[in-house]
């Protein structure tokens, strides 16, 4: 029942209207919108904005954006605070409008002078989160057991981070003394809808998350930090802190309301359009628009999640034509809201489709050629986005080849369905069932080709039989055994004649064949993995030792035998041996020819 009211079910405003945001934004707008300046003309000086209009202009935009895309289930509320708290709306569904709201901005007026704070207006907006909305009144008494939790936006602004830090403690009070009001009311034990108003059956908020925007003009500076999400009263509330410049105040709501209501954008770029001073050219451009996130889903996959958070670009595709639409897409619709509502493309794309055209959106290619992704069109006066590539109910089922595998066309189909209904799972009783069923799916599955073309003994028929339907049982009786004995010994004689295994072979099979040597070499693999997988019973381990006899044999289990050949060895000179072997020979030698020079001297001095 958590997943049934998320945080984004409840979204409260807190808009502070004190004197303070009635200062200037300091962001200068040109007002000067005349085409014709004649001599004398004095221009007119361009205008800011106060920081109440910023932020009911990012307010007020942030709920079009919800409204659009969610009609029913996400409400949202606006609370003004100044000397008092103006509650704007309800959470019925007939004041959930963009008209009840301006109306209602409308009878604030502007800022006036007094006093007041945003505390009373933050205070109001934690009772209006205990209030039931009308899916929640509507459950009966005895389901309540759902999650209350909601999300309050406070734009306001604080000398320094010790204020705010303040202003979040005095909303974590007020949440949990108005939780142990809701707590003491008796729950009610009907089984009926409560027909109470929601102020006289409180709700107990599980969780707020608490976002506030501290708004600065243009050149002030600020001593308000970014905070990130920070838990406050073991879980109760998370509390936000973000700090934005007046005029950027509108594109900060239009990126926290993605991630609030799990949304996504999309650039279709490329839009063929009319120039507007000159309608006999056109030029490209490009619309932003936004959407559920989950129309990505097939586009996202292996991104990091900042890439994620990019727009996707799509590139505009010639339209169909007039008989197209959302009805030609055989997967999910999502609803479409353009970013910015008021540029001349988004409303001449907006126009174009709700003329009854749909145009089909691709994803932009480098090297070249097309590849459809989404189409746009409008349904019943609302815009829709559909992902394609997504197989309709009625349509034949993809073929084994367009999958995952590739062009692969040779799969044991029959083999597996074969498989299928030997391992169907069913409900046992005692312990160890589970156990048992997986190990017999694992022994079944350790050694199972899944193409003919990666298999010689799974094709042999016939000369292979009955071994290959023996051993997978559990376990083998000695007559088994020795039948697979048999046709172990009938491929050894078959090796011993020299005929080729793939000779027993289908035409249709045989393909290109190898070496004699290489394809006994593949049987007795086959053979050996085969076996090894089911030795898990004493007649299977004796028809493997079988089957290792019959390698040994012929020698097709000695291929990784090493054999050592002796080989001769030498003494190798060292580095002084080579220099100095060479020396001591000529000292010897000219010790060896001093010794007769002086004997031969001695003899002549005798003489």
């Amino acid at each position: 029942m958590n997943s049934l009211f998320p945080v984004n079910h409840k979204t409260i405003f807190v808009l502070d209207h004190t004197p303070y945001f009635g200062i200037s934004s300091e962001n200068p707008i040109d007002f000067d919108v005349s085409k014709s300046r004649g001599p004398g003309y004095v221009p007119l000086p361009p205008i800011c904005k106060s920081l109440w209009t910023c932020s009911v202009e990012a307010a007020v935009e942030y709920c079009r954006i919800v409204w659009d895309l969610f009609p029913e289930g996400k409400l949202v509320r606006f609370v003004v605070s100044d000397s008092a708290a103006h509650i704007l709306n309800t959470w019925a569904t007939t004041q959930q409008n963009l008209t009840h709201i301006l109306n209602g901005l409308c009878l604030v007026g502007p800022v006036r002078r007094g006093a007041g704070g945003d505390v009373v207006g933050l205070c109001a907006a934690i009772e209006a989160l205990g209030e039931a909305s009308p899916t929640q009144t509507s459950m009966p008494n005895t389901d309540r057991h759902y999650q209350n939790r909601g999300r309050i936006i406070c734009i306001t602004s604080a000398r320094d981070d010790d204020s705010i830090r303040s202003l979040a403690e005095i909303a974590l009070n007020t949440l949990i003394q108005q939780n142990k009001k809701a707590s003491l009311v008796p729950p009610a034990t009907s089984t009926e809808p409560t027909t109470s108003t929601p102020a006289a059956q409180p709700l107990v908020v599980h969780y707020c998350h608490l976002v506030i925007i501290n708004v600065t003009p243009e050149k002030a500076e600020t001593r308000v930090n970014n905070q990130q999400l920070t838990d406050m009263g073991g879980g109760i509330m998370g509390v936000e802190v973000i700090v934005s410049r007046a005029s950027n105040l509108a594109n900060l709501l239009g990126r926290l309301v993605l991630p609030h209501y799990r949304l996504a954008t999309t650039t279709v770029t490329g839009i063929p359009m009319k120039e507007e001073q000159n309608a006999s050219s056109s030029a490209n451009y490009d619309v932003e628009i936004i959407h559920s996130a989950e129309a990505h889903a097939g586009l996202r996959a292996g991104q990091t999640p900042a890439e994620a958070a990019e727009s996707v670009v799509l590139r505009w595709w010639t339209p169909r034509g007039a008989e197209g639409g959302a009805g030609g897409c055989g997967g999910a619709l999502w609803r479409v809201t353009p970013a910015d509502v008021a540029s001349r493309p988004s409303a001449c794309l907006v126009n174009f489709l709700l003329n009854g055209r749909s145009v089909t959106l691709e994803v932009p290619r480098k090297g070249g050629g097309r590849s459809a992704s989404h189409v746009l069109a409008a349904q019943g006066g609302e815009l829709w986005i559909g992902a394609l590539g997504g197989r309709a109910p009625c349509d034949d089922p993809p073929a084994l080849s367009d999958g995952a595998g590739g062009r692969v066309t040779d799969y044991r189909i029959k083999e597996f369905g074969a498989l299928m209904q030997q391992n169907k799972l069913f409900p046992l009783r005692g312990t160890g069932a589970n156990t048992r069923a997986r190990t017999k799916l694992q022994r079944l599955t350790t050694y199972w080709p899944l193409t003919i073309s990666s298999t010689l003994i799974f094709n042999l028929g016939s000369v292979m039989d009955p071994l290959t339907r023996l051993v997978v049982q559990e376990s083998l009786t000695d007559e088994e055994v020795d039948q697979c004995r048999s046709v172990l010994l009938s491929l050894l004689g078959m090796e011993s004649r020299h005929e080729f295994p793939s000779a027993q072979l289908p035409s249709n099979m045989r393909g290109k064949s190898g070496r004699r040597e290489e394809q006994w070499r593949q049987v007795w693999s086959e053979l050996e993995a085969l076996v090894r997988a089911h030795s898990n019973s004493a007649a299977h381990r004796t028809l493997l030792r079988v089957l290792l006899e019959c390698r040994a044999h012929n020698n097709h289990g000695s291929d990784n035998v090493s054999r050592c050949t002796r080989v001769k060895s030498y003494k190798v000179p060292t580095f002084l041996e080579l220099i100095i072997t060479p020396f001591a020979q000529r000292q010897r030698h000219l010790l060896k020819k001093s010794v007769v020079k002086f004997k031969y001297n001695m003899t002549k001095l005798r003489g």
